[in-house]
């Protein structure tokens, strides 16, 4: 159950700073952890993972998301992927849409886990309160998340690395790797060739050229 009268929910440390905003926004205490597998945990037994609309297509043509479903299952008794941004619009671009379907149908038969749409970070928020809400004071659900750590990749070790740095989510890391080729070049790039691309404005860029060139306060003199 939740302490005192805020949905306490546990959050992902990686994911969108955005969304956790708003679910502080709306009332909730937001406690960051290293989740593996999920996003969000909402009460012992229910995950969410999040996407957003391009991502979800991607997991879907490389197989990702069914090993994501597989190790949600396995963790939690319950869970939802939730799939932000327009799908109708995305949907637009796909050359067979029924392989966009019939992967949710195979999430759903498969693993039993739900698919839900929402518009935007401020929706996705409403969304995971709203569910928070239901296990918490109707279920009477505590929170505490479960922890099957995942055997990572080489191309996922390289995301992550890169998702470390500020306002850097899966998207923008993988814009990165595609511009660069490799971690190590994208942390040689110069602010020019960080500012060709796409996504990245001067704020995101000074921040993470601060993160990279700030000497550590722990080093000796």
């Amino acid at each position: 159950m939740s302490t005192g009268n805020k949905l306490r929910i546990i959050a992902d440390v990686r994911e969108s700073v955005d969304v956790k905003d708003y679910l502080r926004e709306f009332g909730c205490e937001v406690v960051e952890e290293a989740l593996a597998p999920a996003d969000y945990v909402v009460a012992e037994d229910y995950a969410v993972e999040r996407k957003t609309v391009h991502d979800f297509f991607r997991s879907v043509f490389d197989g990702r998301i069914f090993e994501q479903a597989d190790r949600l299952v396995k963790a939690y008794k319950r869970a939802c992927i939730v799939v932000e941004g327009d799908i109708a619009e995305a949907l637009h671009y796909v050359q067979n849409p029924q392989v966009f379907w019939g992967a949710i149908a195979r999430i759903l038969a498969e693993h039993e886990i739900s698919v839900i749409f929402t518009r935007d970070e401020r929706h996705t928020a409403m969304f995971i309160r709203a569910l928070a809400k239901k296990l918490q004071e109707e279920e009477r659900k505590r929170v505490a998340a479960v922890y099957k750590p995942k055997v990572y990749t080489l191309r996922q070790r390289q995301l992550l690395i890169l998702q470390a740095l500020p306002k850097i989510g899966p998207e923008r890391a993988e814009a990165l790797l595609r511009k660069f080729g490799s971690v190590r070049r994208v942390f040689q790039a110069s602010r020019r060739e960080l500012l060709s691309v796409k996504g990245l404005g001067e704020k995101t860029v000074q921040a993470i050229i601060e993160v990279l060139d700030t000497k550590y306060p722990g080093i000796e003199q």
